[in-house]
């Protein structure tokens, strides 16, 4: 028998000779139904897709978290059950913003943008909003985790084990991305074993005085000096807004015995204006550290500094070189605008302000003037070439008959 062709199936009908049939030709559809299928094809395939339904809406297709609670403090035994975890999912186009469901700090739907703020425990705020735009003020702000310190938040957004306040401990199978979630260093509580030390403070600013008008020979202090002290470092308080220390630092090498006594502690700059003519700003003591327990009482800046008006003050803060007495002071460097009030709406604008008056900014009256002074071009040491009279000989002949000299050899 001849082999079969290569297109032939066991459906294949063979001629009476043994060869195998020529299958029929296809049936022939007419063109225009062909094209009619497929244009109505084009027309509901869109429709179709654009009916598909969406989980999440487009804002939220982001990064997923998980938030994991336990039963100890490692974080190896997991609670197993409703509520034993949650979902974070970060919000495209909105930094710190996260759609939460049900578990820790939400109970069933939650938009939620992280935030800092003072006063707080770890200093992280969650801020919820109202839709997934993450604009606009806050329906309400409360703590994020007002039971731990800035260091144990820290660690949760990396991926650490820390205490959730109610037995439990929690952890995100994954460090959540570093751009979304705030530094609030500044904000937080200190850690217990941290405070005392670099972390209790969050920036240290050094008062020098100086003995020049320039700000470049540096005040020395002497047994019979103009002042006690020379240095100081102010040092803002983690945690506490605008409170400070102010800790005396001067060297007194040669000094017989050491002044005691001129440290500041446990004080903050606030905003007011009790006799109108201050420059805005205020210093609020405290009895506890860290500007914690009863209020010793406000008192104005000319009364615990020196006198200045508030273009001065805002120099001085700037760094710049500002009379003080009969010295010059002068901070090393700049304060950073966070780490004091604005206090501009409090402060005397014109009149007779505390530290003087407020010049307009063309004003140069009590400015030195730097410029050369021209002159006639005669010497000043030689009264006749200023214009002014020689003495006559008439005139010295009087004083030398009326000396007491003269007198006293005429006898």
């Amino acid at each position: 028998a001849e082999p079969r062709p290569m297109w032939a199936d066991a459906s294949t009908p063979s001629s009476p000779s043994g060869h195998s049939a020529l299958p029929a030709a296809p049936r022939r559809r007419p063109v225009a139904m062909v094209l009619g299928v497929l244009l109505l094809a084009g027309a509901v395939a869109p429709t179709a897709r654009a009916q598909l339904p969406t989980t999440l809406a487009p804002q939220l297709f982001g990064p997923k978290s998980v938030l994991v609670k336990y039963y100890n403090r490692k974080c190896t035994n997991q609670v197993v059950g409703q509520g034993s975890t949650q979902s974070w999912t970060r919000v495209i186009g909105a930094t710190g913003c996260y759609e939460l469901l049900t578990g820790y700090l939400c109970t069933y739907r939650c938009i939620y943008k992280l935030g800092c703020q003072y006063d707080s425990g770890s200093g992280v705020i969650i801020n919820e909003m109202d839709d997934l735009t993450c604009q606009g003020s806050p329906k309400s702000v409360s703590p994020f985790a007002e039971h731990l310190y800035w260091t144990q938040a820290q660690e949760l957004f990396q991926g650490g084990c820390v205490p959730d306040g109610q037995g439990y401990y929690l952890k995100f199978e994954a460090p959540l991305d570093e751009d979304h979630w705030p530094n609030c260093s500044s904000y937080g509580e200190v850690a217990p074993g941290e405070a005392g030390g670099a972390a209790q403070y969050e920036a240290t600013y050094t008062l020098q005085f100086y003995s020049d008008l320039d700000c470049a020979d540096e005040y020395e202090v002497t047994t019979y000096g103009d002042r006690p002290t020379s240095r100081f470092d102010f040092k803002l308080y983690r945690g506490a807004q605008h409170c400070y220390d102010m800790v005396d630092e001067t060297p007194r090498g040669n000094v017989s015995s050491r002044d005691i006594g001129f440290d500041m502690l446990n004080w903050r700059l606030v905003c007011g204006n009790q006799d109108s003519v201050g420059n805005g700003i205020m210093i609020q003591s405290y009895a506890g550290a860290k500007c914690t327990g009863g209020l010793n009482g406000n008192q104005k800046w000319k009364d615990t500094f020196y006198p200045m008006n508030f273009p001065d003050t805002m120099d001085f803060l700037r760094g710049k070189c500002t009379p003080w007495g009969t010295l010059r002071a002068k901070f090393t460097t700049a304060w950073d605008p966070a780490h004091f009030p604005d206090c501009e709406a409090w402060a005397c604008k014109d009149g007779a302000c505390s530290g003087g008056r407020v010049k307009d900014p063309s004003d140069t009256v009590g400015t030195l003037y730097g410029s050369d002074i021209r002159t006639s071009g005669g010497d000043p040491a030689d009264p006749t070439e200023i214009g002014a009279p020689a003495p006559s000989a008439t005139a010295s002949a009087r004083r030398v008959a009326t000396s007491p000299g003269t007198a006293a050899a005429a006898a």
